[in-house]
């Protein structure tokens, strides 16, 4: 048995390998004869439509001669009314190409008692006819074949139209500005045009003809059809008319080519059969027209195509016999491994409970048992590793927990130093704010806070190191490499600040206070790694500029993304910045460079909403109580203050007694009684001093409660 099973097997691995051989030979003969095919009568194509054009060509500039030669005339030497005539006739006479002629004269030029004149000779009938054209109807002066060289001082076809007023007739008119010399100047008067009829084009273009069906036409410079084998479509009907009718872009494109004077052999569903077809266009240079060849494809490969299907036939007959034969063999063979392979298939989307019949040939009985116990232990692992990961996420990031799943050296001691980018964030006055609130409801507070930063921080592939009360410290480019490291740190704040309104509405809603939050980003080298001990460890990042960052977070205000000027430096083309700053940080030996950014360009996109700090100055100051914070502890009041300007970012206030720049304060604003009518938190960024014992301070708000907010309010809307 196992023996007639290879036996079979071989047998079919040869005979596919055959029928593939023959195929792929067959196939490449087919395309390589098509190729041959194409080539040629790509070439028949091209020589026929420009020997087509030039044909036409050598019509349309024997036509061009006839007016520049009378305009040059008339220009050098004088002439009256007869002798213009007689010269019209002779011009008519001695050019056959040549419909008519015409010499329009600007109103009045002629003539001053002649508005109109423009004498125009042509062919009616074997005889040469005289009219004069202009009247109210019929205002020549006003048409494209006057005015176009007229205002180009050049010579030009028009487009092609029925001219109503001359020779009643389809035609294109070659129009040469006339002048006359008047003191070493010259002085437009006038047109001189020749008038082709376009019924020798369309017996021209219309013998042209290739293979049964195919056909050619001949379009504007506008791409309005001059000549084509359906009569309806001339005059009435643009390339550009039927690629908008049926909605079709590349027949758009290739009448922009034409018009373009542009060359080319392509293939194109023929717009007027419907039919799979090859298209060969070329430039008339003289008038700007273009002429197209079209080669039904069906026509093209008929003899190829008739040979293919009766090899093809051949061919399906073959393979069918073959498929027989092979069913026949491997019937008992296949059945086995078919129900195998659906239960791998099933194990692949996660069913790991799938068995397959331990039975059939000695191979696939033991492969059928592999696999069955293959499953019952991938379930047992799969049970294992996500009770690990879900316990374990819950306290570590998920970067974490998938290096502890995949790598058994994970959990070592130790650390390497790298380049990564720290992210550290804070609630301005959190502690004061939340003084007076049950715990339940601070937890609540926060935990919407949390929520969503941590949301933001994950998207942005962060790893979180710590969240100690409202401060978060994370950092980016570890465990996993991250080339764009500062980038996803800068657009990770920006993202945070912005979800602070959304946070800020929810609370307002609760009747909760406003946060405000300031954010710092640093890059730098640290050592990362997992720290501690056997009993216990923490993936975590340790270095002087992890203390750095957190010295930067201080100086920041609500709503403000900081970065240091190592992070500035790698995402300078990117961000948008507000300001900078000199700041003198404590055990740091030189000023350092912090920059506010405001939002950033690329692939995020964000940008923080503008800053409403135009102060209002108040009518009648604001009595306020201030308290200075320290290390998170409200201090004593300082003496008396007022409120001398305000808006709801911003506060500027007067007081005795003694504050520095960046610390931190709250406020109370009291009323006449000396009640406390709300509470401010925020930031000292400036403090001048003024007369006496009194000074002068700039805060920024990092939090308002809703009782202030609604004086804000009440102040920025009055009149």
């Amino acid at each position: 048995m196992k023996n007639r099973g290879l036996a079979a097997q071989l047998i079919i691995l040869i005979l596919a390998s055959t029928a593939i051989i023959f195929m792929a030979a067959f196939l490449y003969n087919l395309v390589a004869s098509k190729q041959a095919i194409m080539r040629q009568v790509g070439e028949n194509a091209r020589h026929l439509t420009l020997e087509t054009a030039f044909r036409i060509e050598t019509v349309l500039q024997t036509a061009e001669r006839a007016p520049i030669n009378l305009a040059a005339v008339l220009e050098a030497y004088p002439y009256q009314e007869a002798d213009l005539l007689r010269l019209m006739r002779t011009t008519v006479a001695t050019n056959r190409e040549v419909f008519g002629v015409a010499v329009a004269f600007e109103p009045h030029a002629f003539n001053p008692k002649f508005y109109y004149f423009c004498p125009y000779c042509y062919r009616d009938q074997g005889r040469i006819k005289i009219s004069f054209l202009g009247s109210d109807s019929y205002r020549y002066f006003y048409w494209d074949w006057f005015q176009i060289p007229k205002e180009l001082h050049k010579a030009c076809w028009s487009e092609p139209y029925y001219d109503e007023g001359g020779g009643n007739i389809i035609m294109s008119t070659y129009s040469v500005p006339l002048y006359r010399r008047a003191g070493g100047t010259r002085k437009f008067v006038g047109v001189v045009t020749a008038d082709l009829s376009l019924m020798w084009l369309k017996k021209l273009v219309s013998a042209v003809k290739i293979y049964q069906s195919g056909y050619a036409f001949l379009i504007s410079q506008n791409g309005v059809f001059v000549t084509h084998p359906d009569a309806k479509w001339i005059m009435r009907e643009s390339i550009f008319s039927i690629a908008e009718a049926r909605h079709d872009p590349s027949l758009r494109r290739l009448g922009r080519d034409m018009i373009r004077g542009g060359s080319g052999f392509v293939p194109l569903t023929d717009f007027y059969s419907g039919k799979k077809s090859w298209l060969f266009y070329a430039p008339l240079p003289s008038i700007g027209w273009s002429l197209g060849v079209v080669i039904p494809e069906n026509e093209l490969f008929a003899e190829v195509n008739s040979l293919s299907r009766r090899i093809l036939v051949i061919v399906l007959v073959g393979l069918v016999f073959l498929a027989v034969v092979i069913v026949a063999i491997a019937k008992n063979i296949a059945r086995p491994l078919r129900k195998l392979a659906l239960q791998t298939a099933a194990i692949a989307q996660g069913d790991f409970t799938a068995t397959v019949p331990e039975t059939g040939v000695r191979e696939v009985a033991n492969l059928a048992h592999s696999f069955n116990e293959m499953g019952r232990q991938l379930t047992d692992y799969i049970e294992k590793r996500d009770f690990i990961r879900d316990t374990f996420g819950r306290y570590v990031t998920q970067e974490v927990v998938k290096r502890l799943l995949e790598d058994r050296d994970a959990l070592e001691m130790g650390g390497e130093t790298r380049e990564i980018s720290i992210l550290m964030s804070d609630l301005r006055g959190f502690t004061a704010l939340t003084a007076d609130m049950d715990p339940e409801q601070v937890i609540t507070f926060l935990n919407r806070y949390l929520g969503k930063m941590i949301e933001i921080l994950v998207d942005h592939r962060a790893v979180i190191d710590e969240i100690i009360g409202d401060g978060i410290l994370a950092f980016f480019g570890a465990p996993e490499p991250l080339e764009d490291h500062p980038t996803r740190a800068v657009a990770c704040a920006l993202a945070m600040q912005t979800a602070m309104d959304e946070i800020n509405r929810a609370n307002e809603a609760d009747g909760l206070p406003h946060l405000q939050m300031g954010i710092a980003v640093n890059t730098g080298l640290v050592v990362v790694g997992n720290i501690g001990s056997e009993q216990r460890a923490k993936y975590s990042v340790v270095g002087s500029q992890v203390n750095f960052t957190g010295r930067m977070e201080s100086y920041s205000v609500g709503g403000q993304v900081l970065i240091s000027a190592s992070t500035y430096e790698r995402v300078r083309d990117l961000v948008e910045v507000q300001g900078t700053m000199e700041v003198q940080m404590k055990g740091v030996p030189l000023p350092a460079s912090l920059y506010d950014i405001r939002g950033m360009h690329g692939p995020y996109e964000l940008h923080l909403k503008e800053r409403r700090d135009i102060l209002i100055a108040l009518t009648t100051p604001i009595n306020v109580e201030v308290f200075i914070i320290k290390e998170k502890i409200v201090r004593g009041a300082t003496g008396r203050a007022w409120m001398t300007h305000v808006c709801d970012t911003s506060a500027q206030i007067t007081l005795e007694g003694d504050l520095q720049p960046w610390d931190d304060v709250r406020l109370h604003l009291l009323d006449e009684g000396g009640a406390v009518h709300g509470k401010v938190y925020g930031k000292v960024t400036a403090v001048r001093p003024l007369e006496d014992t009194l000074s002068e301070a700039d805060l920024r708000f990092t939090s308002v409660s809703k009782d202030v907010y609604e004086i804000i309010r009440q102040i920025e809307n009055a009149p």
